[in-house]
């Protein structure tokens, strides 16, 4: 019988989206850490042509940017990358996040400052580790 070897399973992608620097770059090397690829992009403009050349498992974007909000990120996610989950998270607007979350399709809303071990634990379950 021949021994069953585990197939290299790769990083899964995700694609952090905010417009400040210092956020999007702690929450990036967090998701290194956790042995995940990130890739940062400061607004949904620069994160939509990461869609297509990057591909990634999860977008995780803020909610207002200049340029492309999260909102508007979503609505991209949806039509470039069916079935990619996209988690917004924002300081303010929760009624609009709440929204998002509801009808829009976007996988989870996670307030600021971020609950590390909640937005890990959703991450898993969306697209594994």
């Amino acid at each position: 019988m021949e021994p069953v070897t585990q197939a290299h399973v790769p990083h899964r992608k995700v694609l952090v989206v905010d417009d400040d620097f210092r956020s999007r770059s702690a929450v990036a090397r967090l998701l290194a850490d956790e042995g995940y690829d990130a890739a940062e992009a400061a607004d949904g403009e620069e994160a939509t042509g990461l869609l297509a050349s990057w591909q990634p498992d999860l977008v995780l974007t803020d909610l207002h940017m200049p340029r492309l909000d999260g909102a508007g990120l979503l609505q991209r996610v949806r039509h470039l990358r069916p079935g990619t989950p996209v988690i917004v998270v924002s300081a303010r607007g929760e009624t609009e996040a709440d929204r998002l979350t509801g009808g829009k399709g976007a996988a989870a809303f996670f307030p600021k400052p971020l609950p590390v071990d909640a937005l890990l634990a959703r991450i898993r379950e969306l697209i594994g580790s």
